[in-house]
């Protein structure tokens, strides 16, 4: 790595320590700067700005996640086969958000405070277009379930937003120590099989 990439990777790292932590509005250009042992027109030459630091920061982690689910999000039915159909395909769905998560717990703490992340925020463009490109994938696949299971049709946003809701608050429970579940394999199953059959699980 020769000095002008080993530089802009420590901004990088630092940034994402700082942001995970602290979130987008609670870290300075002073912090940034501090931490990572620059100064700031040297963040300023390869960002441009605090916002692209942000950008840069998500945009790599946002592209590996998004790509693990749309492998995931394949929908293959087989509707005469439970543990075969929506189940498995929704399970290891849970079991790859629940892997990257816990291999890249500072970038996906971002990401759930990026859930609620107000309108007024300099970065909430930057922040919902990530979020849409991972809600269309989910969208599509609840949209193809549907045509196997018909009970499903017209349902595929709800059913999105409510799938990554589930999913965004059981890694959050976990990793605030408040969930004594694990994100394994096993929880999966199970986050998988409540969020099919409700309060009747």
């Amino acid at each position: 790595m020769d000095g002008q990439s080993g530089v802009k990777q420590t901004i990088l790292e630092k940034a994402l320590e700082l942001f995970s932590a602290k979130g987008y509005e609670g870290v300075s250009v002073s912090e940034l700067t501090e931490a990572a042992g620059i100064t700031k027109p040297t963040l300023y030459y390869y960002f441009g700005s605090k916002e692209g630091l942000f950008e840069a920061v998500l945009q790599s982690s946002y592209i590996r996640l998004d790509s693990i689910i749309t492998e995931k999000a394949v929908y293959n039915p087989k509707p005469e086969a439970y543990f075969e159909d929506i189940y498995l395909t929704l399970t290891e769905l849970t079991k790859a958000y629940f892997s990257f998560a816990q291999a890249n717990e500072a970038f996906f703490r971002i990401t759930l405070a990026n859930m609620s992340i107000p309108c007024s925020s300099t970065v909430f463009e930057i922040v919902k277009k990530y979020h849409f490109t991972q809600f269309d994938v989910i969208d599509r696949m609840f949209q193809s379930m549907a045509k196997a299971h018909g009970n499903l049709k017209g349902k595929n946003k709800t059913l999105t937003w409510s799938y990554i809701g589930t999913i965004n608050s059981y890694i959050s429970l976990c990793f605030s120590g408040i969930s004594r579940q694990e994100l394994n394999a096993k929880s999966a199953k199970k986050l998988v099989h409540q969020f099919m059959h409700g309060i009747y699980a």
